[in-house]
């Protein structure tokens, strides 16, 4: 329940900061910017400060861990420990940079394509992530799939096609309407979601490339130190980002004026607090129960957190408030597509018994688990890497079990 409760409020969240109007530097916004917003305001259009932030949020995993560390060193001052016979190797601190590279670009593009969608169509649409890392697997980490899987990569892709669908037609339904986001750009936001899984998938297969053997490291220390590495990122994308010429206050993004305006703004500054404390509870919560849930509950949590997200958006609107989204025609399409996607989902996962005609037997050696949910991408590799709560070298070598994570991004 925390993870559903926690999940769909990261990604309500990143929509509602940006259809938040702030007080903001900007003396002349452009129209893009302005919206419905007062004098001196303008909307919190501002993926790439999102972005900064989710790894702010992130890296907070590291006092955990930090607290937890020391408390066993503690404990094994206590405890005589008899000395290893072999030291499991642990992860250099540097190898975390080149997954949290592949999470900047891809959390980076998950925000801009949601200034074009609405949360819940952007919720769905993240499920193309199935078919890019069953490719991705395939092509790099040699792995063949059963026939059920190809199956539901292919229903996968009919529900996506639905839902772009969809929402094309209502875009175009809505041509003479000023204030709604016109076709081309709900395609470039669809374009860009699915890049954005990509590079998510690509970071899963880049990490169970690097990560699945010997090496051990602790989970809450994984997911912090890709936050420092993507705050570091973040960091100097954003230092260019304020010297390109743009529309957001004569930068392509100004992260002087976000701050401006997240200082400025109440209610934007709650959702700002709030999001960032939803990262890192969800993380944490992931963390620790996560290794308990089953490829059902993950797949369920998965499709409930889609319904709420699109429930909370409706009752938004027909309570007037300026969040949220209505009811189109084609929303039965939607509803269609979004069944479409559930389906090939817990099919990839063999959440029901699949037909024997669908299945082959494996070869000698050749792993079983290619589970992908769409919750999260660092935390699918976690899963399947050999991870422990790191202590000493003596207790690393001693201990094998196995720890199954699953960390949501937005």
């Amino acid at each position: 329940l925390c993870m559903l409760v926690l999940g769909s409020w990261n990604t309500l969240n990143v929509k509602l900061q940006q259809e938040s109007c702030a007080p903001t530097l900007d003396l002349h916004p452009t129209v893009d910017f302005k919206g419905d917003c007062g004098d001196s305001q303008k909307l919190f259009r501002k993926p790439w400060t999102q972005n900064i932030l989710m790894f702010v949020a992130e890296a907070t995993m590291l006092i955990p861990y930090t607290i937890q560390k020391k408390g066993r060193r503690q404990t094994a001052r206590e405890v005589l420990v008899p000395p290893a016979v072999e030291a499991a190797p642990k992860v250099p601190f540097y190898v975390f940079a080149v997954p949290a590279f592949c999470d900047v670009f891809g959390t980076g593009l998950g925000s801009v394509s949601m200034l074009f969608l609405d949360s819940a169509i952007w919720q769905m649409l993240r499920s193309s992530i199935i078919i890019c890392s069953a490719v991705l697997s395939v092509t790099f980490l040699r792995k063949r799939l059963q026939p059920f899987h190809w199956l539901a990569v292919c229903i996968v892709f009919v529900g996506l096609v639905l839902v772009g669908l969809a929402t094309m037609l209502d875009a175009a339904d809505k041509k003479d309407d000023k204030k709604s986001v016109s076709a081309d750009k709900q395609l470039i936001g669809i374009v860009l979601v699915i890049s954005a899984q990509l590079c998510a998938a690509f970071q899963m297969v880049f990490e169970e490339k690097l990560l699945t053997g010997r090496a051990k490291t602790s989970a809450k220390k994984t997911v912090g130190m890709e936050g420092c590495w993507g705050m570091a990122f973040m960091t100097m994308g954003l230092i260019v980002m304020g010297l390109m010429p743009g529309p957001d206050n004569g930068s392509y993004e100004s992260f002087i004026d976000g701050a401006y305006m997240i200082g400025n703004d109440g209610l934007l500054l709650f959702f700002v607090l709030t999001y960032m404390a939803s990262i890192s509870m969800y993380n944490f919560v992931g963390i620790t129960v996560g290794k308990k849930m089953s490829a059902v509950v993950r797949c369920l949590v998965d499709s409930c957190r889609t319904v709420v997200v699109w429930a909370v958006n409706l009752l938004l609107f027909a309570m007037g408030s300026p969040y949220g989204s209505e009811w189109t025609r084609h929303s039965w399409l939607t509803a269609f597509g979004f069944l479409w996607l559930v389906f090939g989902t817990l099919l990839y996962n063999a959440v029901f018994p699949v037909p024997a005609f669908l299945t082959r037997p494996a070869d000698p050696g050749e792993e079983d688990n290619v589970c992908v949910s769409v919750a999260g991408s660092f935390a699918q590799i976690l899963s399947k890497a050999d991870m422990t709560d790191e202590t000493s070298d003596s207790e690393a070598a001693r201990s094998r079990d196995t720890l199954h994570i699953e960390t949501a991004r937005h």
